[in-house]
Order: structure tokens, then C-alpha cells, then sequence
């Protein structure tokens, strides 16, 4: 139930977020500006013509209107933009840590230039630290769908690239047809190099999806994930594991993966000793942000305070900071959690 004070709480409780895409978080006034300015048109003018491409049948509906709007970004300089307004947006969110990924193939196939891309997203986050921003690593979440050859010049980019803020590596795109056995050598290179490593999986296909990210790859982190609902062993072994499912519920329910808030799998989820982490996966595109996932989850799914802190807990255990990094990040963040919670009386 979202009482005042917690709804209190969830405003100004420190968060952490580590399944949001940059792509995905592009204000529309944004969009419409990188069209004109670098001369890639859109089927609309306005943002409230922009507001109906929000609405989607399917994921592949989602992806479709994700990739035509990404098509606008094309320089350094557009990602150095996207990225300081993603930012701010965060600081305003009480973000006080971030994962954002990017998504290279969609870029580099227009002729992006992928260091150009990285420097110029580093840019725009270390501009908005200066003004509050949270501090943000880089995932580079490569498209199932393009092939692991085509990969590895992607891998061997993020590896070299360490020094703009690439923490990890991931894929993502279609589940179907894209068996994780192609990638694993990827995986085993990118863990060997130090970059954490995740998986897009048992999104909008079962719980195979999940096994496979979990035995043949060796992720630590799951993106999604809510369909091991499905079978209890795999809730079990994720949970004996340790194995984090960063979930993110109104994405699901606006792809149509999940008919509504109150059907989430994430409450089963965690109530079965999996861990989770609530994100907003594409704010911009399912018209969100992840405080109105934290105030829908207690709404809906009846998660309190406690819950919560557990939640922000884990996320800050899951991230992929360097094991001294990510223990400041911890006592930090319990610290605020608990200052907070006295303070407001949850």
C-alpha cells in the first residue's frame, strides 16, 4: 500500500539503477531536435504526435519504434547531449548510481563511430556530475541478433575503452533462434578482461531463455528474467546462486510480456528468495521513470520500506564496480536508507 510516507520515502530514498538503456531514455523534445538537426526525418512533428509511437502490440512493435527513433543519433556530440540529460534526469530521481547501456550494432551499421560514440556518452555524464549527477558505468548490450562474429571488434572496442566508464558487457535483442552457446567464448573474453557480464533473458520467452544465460554464459545478472516464475527450479537455483534479475515491471506490461501490474511476476519472484532489482528499462518509451516503478510496485505488488531497502541493498551488491568501489557504495547507500527511514518514520 503506498501510504504518505512511504511515498515519501520512495521520493527521496537513495536508488540505484542498473537496467536502463541510453537510447531509451531520450526526452522526446530531444528526439525531434537530433531529426532536424541532422536531417533524419520522423513520421511526426510535435511531441504529442511523438506520445502516440509509445503504445505498442508486441515487444517486436517496441523495437521497432525504438530502432527508428535511435536512427537520430549520430555523433559524439548526440551522445555527449543524451547523456547529460540522462544525467540530470537521474539526479532529480535521487540516482546515486547508475548502469546505462548502449546498444553499438544499431549505431556502427549507420556508420557511427563507436569509440566517438563512448567518449562522447562519458562526456555528457561527467558534465551532469558537476551538477549533481550520479556517477554512471557503461554496458555495451549487443544485439543477439547480429551474430557473435560481428561481435568481437564491439568487445575488443569496450575492452579498450575502460577508461570512458565500461564497467560490462551484455546481449540483448531477440531470445528466439540466437542460442547462447555462440556467444560463449564472447563472454568468457569480456570476464576475462574484468568487464562484468549480464544477459537479456526470459523476457518474453521461458524459463530455457534463463538457464542458458545462467550455465552456458555465466552471467551474474539477469536483464529481466521474470518468466523463471515458470519453474520453480530455476527460481531455487537463481536464488542459491545469488544470481540478480534486474526486472522491470511497467516495460513488461507495456510490451505485453505481463497483462498487468497486479499479475507481475515480480513479487513471486522475490517472495521466493530470488533477488531482484525494479529499473525502468526505457523510461522515455514506456513513460516511466524509475521512482514510478518503485511507487507502482508498492501500489500494485504491496512492497514496503523494508522491501525496498533489501532491494537497493542488492542492487548496490550487483553493480559492476570494482570490489572496493561497490563496498563505499554499499555502506553509503545503507547509511542514507537508514537516516532516511528514521527521519520519516517507515
Amino acid at each position: 500500500m503506498l501510504t504518505p510516507a512511504l511515498a515519501a520515502f520512495i521520493e527521496r530514498m537513495p536508488k540505484i539503477e542498473l537496467h536502463l538503456h541510453l537510447e531509451g531514455a531520450v526526452a522526446p523534445r530531444t528526439f525531434l531536435e537530433l531529426s532536424r538537426r541532422n536531417g533524419i526525418p520522423l513520421p511526426v512533428r510535435t511531441e504529442q504526435e511523438l506520445a502516440q509511437l509509445f503504445h505498442y502490440d508486441d515487444f517486436h512493435a517496441f523495437l521497432d519504434t525504438f530502432m527508428a527513433l535511435a536512427a537520430t543519433i549520430v555523433s559524439g556530440e548526440d551522445f555527449e547531449l543524451l547523456a547529460f540529460e540522462l544525467g540530470m534526469q537521474l539526479a532529480a530521481q535521487r540516482v546515486v548510481y547508475a548502469e546505462v547501456m548502449l546498444s553499438p550494432m544499431q549505431h556502427v551499421r549507420r556508420g557511427v563511430d563507436l569509440v566517438e560514440a563512448l567518449a562522447g556518452t562519458a562526456a555528457g555524464f561527467a558534465r551532469a556530475a558537476q551538477y549533481g549527477g550520479p556517477r554512471v558505468g557503461l554496458v555495451l548490450d549487443y544485439g543477439r541478433q547480429y551474430g557473435a562474429t560481428a561481435a568481437w571488434p564491439i568487445l575488443e572496442t569496450a575492452i579498450a575503452c575502460r577508461s570512458y566508464g565500461v564497467v560490462g558487457w551484455s546481449i540483448g535483442g531477440n531470445e528466439i533462434g540466437h542460442p547462447p552457446e555462440e556467444f560463449i567464448d564472447l563472454f568468457t573474453a569480456a570476464r576475462t578482461a574484468g568487464l562484468g557480464v549480464m544477459a537479456h533473458a526470459g523476457e518474453v520467452v521461458g524459463p530455457t531463455s534463463v538457464w542458458g544465460a545462467i550455465d552456458v554464459l555465466a552471467v551474474s545478472r539477469i536483464g529481466h528474467g521474470i518468466r523463471s516464475v515458470d519453474d520453480p527450479s530455476l527460481m531455487q537455483t537463481l536464488a542459491e546462486r545469488q544470481i540478480v534479475l534486474d526486472v522491470c515491471p511497467s516495460s513488461n506490461i507495456r510490451t505485453k510480456a505481463v497483462p498487468t501490474w497486479s499479475s507481475h511476476p515480480l513479487r513471486r519472484l522475490y517472495d521466493n528468495g530470488v533477488l531482484v532489482t525494479i529499473n525502468s528499462d526505457d523510461p522515455t518509451f514506456f513513460e516511466t521513470t524509475i521512482s514510478e516503478e518503485f511507487r507502482r510496485a508498492a501500489t500494485y505488488l504491496g512492497f514496503t520500506a523494508d522491501e525496498f531497502c533489501q532491494i537497493t541493498r542488492t542492487a548496490a551488491q550487483a553493480t559492476f564496480l570494482p570490489t572496493d568501489e561497490r563496498a563505499a557504495l554499499i555502506t553509503t547507500v545503507e547509511h542514507d536508507l537508514q537516516t532516511l527511514r528514521t527521519e520519516l518514520g517507515v
